[in-house]
């Protein structure tokens, strides 16, 4: 190697990998960077850490983190906080129909008025949702690809079918297109159990996607579910 060769190489980081706690201060601030937790300052997110439980995954024990900042014992800010960043959170062991879903995912999209999920056509017609005179369909291109935990109970629609929680907020971001609103709901990292969204601008989504902050790496399918 010549001398010109070795001085132009980036200097080789030394010293050891970052402990998980590192990691997850890390990924947490570039959540912060991009715009969400306002409100979770560094100090703060050294308590959250000190107080969660240990965990191994990393997917798992980052969502623990977040959950203790959106839904907080002070039950105002934990309010405030989800409204801000539109945060919602699906975990597959506490049963949820696909209305209550819709209920909540409405909560956090409160642009769209009164979001209903219904049937058109016969009984076995594609569903959709629909937010005053606009509709979407709840469809997921994945679908087959899914984990089993994104699978919501239709039961109430009398149908032995089921759809995805991705599906129900794919419908959602679609209509937020249809009512001018730029930021749309976007996965956040799942641990297997629980799925994890809040909004982001297209810029500041794509910049989480390539940094592999989110649960979709490839920008085509990030597009397709965001409705860009």
């Amino acid at each position: 190697m010549t001398t010109e060769n070795a001085e132009s190489r980036p200097p080789e980081r030394s010293g050891p990998p970052p402990t998980p706690a590192e990691a997850d201060a890390t990924y947490v601030r570039s959540l912060r960077t991009a715009g969400w937790l306002a409100e979770l300052t560094d100090p703060l997110l050294a308590v959250f850490q000190e107080s969660a439980t240990a965990n191994p995954d990393e997917d798992a024990r980052r969502l623990d983190l977040l959950l203790l900042y959106y839904h907080a014992s002070d039950t105002e800010a934990a309010a405030r906080r989800r409204a801000q960043d539109r945060f919602f959170l699906h975990d597959a062991d506490e049963p949820a129909s696909a209305r209550d879903l819709v209920v909540r995912l409405s909560s956090v999209t409160p642009e769209l008025g009164t979001v209903t999920l219904e049937r058109i056509g016969t009984d076995d017609g594609p569903l959709v949702l629909r937010a005053g005179e606009h509709l979407a369909a709840v469809s997921d291109p994945e679908e087959e690809e899914e984990l089993d935990t994104g699978q919501i109970d239709l039961s109430e629609l009398e149908e032995a079918a089921s759809i995805t929680v991705r599906g129900l907020v794919r419908a959602v971001n679609i209509l937020l297109d249809r009512f001018g609103v730029r930021e749309r709901l976007i996965p956040l990292p799942s641990d297997g159990r629980r799925e994890a969204y809040a909004a982001l601008p297209v810029a500041e989504a794509m910049t989480l996607c390539r940094a592999g902050g989110l649960d979709v790496t490839n920008a085509e399918r990030l597009f397709d579910l965001a409705a860009w």
